[in-house]
């Protein structure tokens, strides 16, 4: 009986050793005790980044001298917004009355015992570090904490992309090499969530781009732009020229994230031509009423000038048809709104649609933007000019030979223009031209009756030489 007893007494000391080794030592090495910046997570974090923004967008426009839009967005703003956009699905995280229930004091809950306490960052000249922390929880209390710190080191390239790469991770007591940690983070996220990191960086990262060979986020024009052109194709056009012509500033200090937007360059000049006054089709049977007139023209000029009918286009014709054809998918309107001490502040930026100026011998197209806020007098303009001559080259397709272009003070080059096209069309520029293809030449005139053979602009309207569809 005594040896039996030593026996299962080693055997159940084997086990205790076996469980420590594969259960114990992973609790202990795992182990992290964090504490979320909780104090940051109020109202009064948004207030003073909202209130620059209202003081600068403010400024901008009662101010024709104001060159200049500066932003600051400092830790406690991104780890308001950053608990904003993790706690969105629990109404229940730090509200008054629900004190005691899980779901009050972790942002996000898994099963019945796991609360994710956050993720926040701490910003330095040139490192950002990212800390989370989950807790299992029974009942009113804390079993076991853990987490992991991610550190980048932050690398302005010759671009102006930020290049953060990953110099250390801990994950719980352990700082393990880089490949290593971040597999295991993988696991532990894949745990508590169902979601791999890449998940969970795609979902909550809405612009940039996280390698994880090179364990490196970068931040770029492109990706700005990509994410840009989601919101509003106008707003990564503009963003575009900025980077082009370094208007934008990024910095990265202890203080926070530093942007500087030499906006004012881009403020409309008093030369700017403004948008002619013409009737707007509202339907398709306007559409159609014009091209049974321009039809009715066709015949009789056909008939008065058989070797070479024309017909001339005013610019309230042209614009007419711009504007119609174009519908909504250049002018925009994008409210900018938030709430600061209470109150709800509104921005209003708008533009007009494409519309067309001729003069002499030169079209030009231009666009115009605004910004306003609601409830203030005045407005911040700025305009998209670009002048041309017109032909038709041997395929039947239109051709914008351009002359110049411009946003407020500064010029656009054939290298900018190629680049700010191609956001909304990338064949619309050939060879420092824009081309518009017959086939859409055609579909605008859909109903004359009429295949444009020619056209040119003579003394401020448009002329086009055509021939008559059989």
């Amino acid at each position: 009986m005594n040896r039996l007893f030593k026996t299962l007494l080693k055997v159940f000391i084997i086990l205790l050793v076996v469980g420590f080794i594969f259960l114990g030592i992973p609790l202990i090495l795992l182990y992290m005790k964090t504490e979320a910046p909780i104090d940051q997570y109020v109202d009064t974090s948004e207030n003073t980044f909202y209130s620059s923004l209202d003081e600068e967008l403010s400024t901008l426009i009662t101010d024709s001298e104001e060159d200049e839009v500066f932003l600051r967005l400092n830790e406690e703003f991104i780890n308001r917004m950053i608990q904003k956009e993790l706690s969105k699905d629990n109404p229940k995280y730090l509200e008054i009355g629900y004190e005691g229930d899980i779901g009050h004091d972790y942002m996000m809950v898994f099963g019945k015992n796991t609360g994710l306490k956050g993720v926040w960052t701490e910003l330095s000249d040139d490192q950002i570090k990212i800390t989370a922390g989950a807790d299992f929880v029974l009942g009113n209390t804390v079993l076991y904490q853990t987490g992991f710190e991610m550190i980048f080191d932050i690398i302005l390239s010759e671009n102006n992309a930020y290049y953060l790469k990953v110099a250390q991770i801990k994950v719980g007591r352990m700082k393990l090499p880089l490949k290593q940690a971040m597999q295991l983070t993988n696991f532990i996220i894949s745990s508590l969530t169902d979601k791999s990191l890449n998940d969970m960086i795609a979902e909550y990262l809405s612009f940039g781009d996280f390698d994880t060979d090179e364990l490196s986020f970068t931040v770029s024009e492109t990706q700005l732009t990509d994410y840009l052109y989601g919101i509003e194709p106008s707003f990564a056009a503009l963003l575009k020229v900025l980077y082009e012509e370094s208007l934008l500033v990024m910095d990265i200090s202890d203080e926070g994230f530093d942007i500087s937007i030499q906006i004012g360059a881009f403020r409309r000049l008093s030369t700017d031509l403004d948008e002619p006054a013409f009737n707007r089709w509202d339907s398709d049977a306007d559409k159609a009423a014009f091209m049974a007139d321009i039809a009715a023209q066709a015949i009789i000029n056909a008939a008065l000038n058989p070797l070479d009918p024309k017909i001339d286009l005013s610019e309230a014709d042209v614009n007419a048809i711009l504007d119609y054809t174009l519908g909504e998918k250049v002018q925009f309107e994008f409210p900018i709104e938030f709430r600061l001490d209470g109150e709800d502040i509104e921005y209003q930026f708008n533009s007009t649609n494409l519309f067309v100026r001729m003069q002499a011998n030169v079209l030009s197209i231009h666009l115009k933007m605004t910004l306003t806020k609601v409830g203030m007098a005045g407005s911040f303009d700025m305009q998209f000019n670009l002048s041309s001559t017109v032909s038709m080259n041997p395929e039947g397709d239109m051709v914008l030979s351009i002359i110049e272009a411009n946003i407020g003070e500064v010029s656009l080059d054939s290298e900018t223009l190629t680049a700010l096209f191609a956001i909304f069309d990338d064949t619309l520029m050939v060879d420092d031209n824009i081309v518009i293809p017959k086939e859409k030449l055609n579909e605008m005139f859909e109903g004359s009756g009429i295949i444009i053979d020619d056209t040119q602009v003579v003394g401020g309207e448009l002329e086009l030489h055509f021939g008559l569809d059989s």
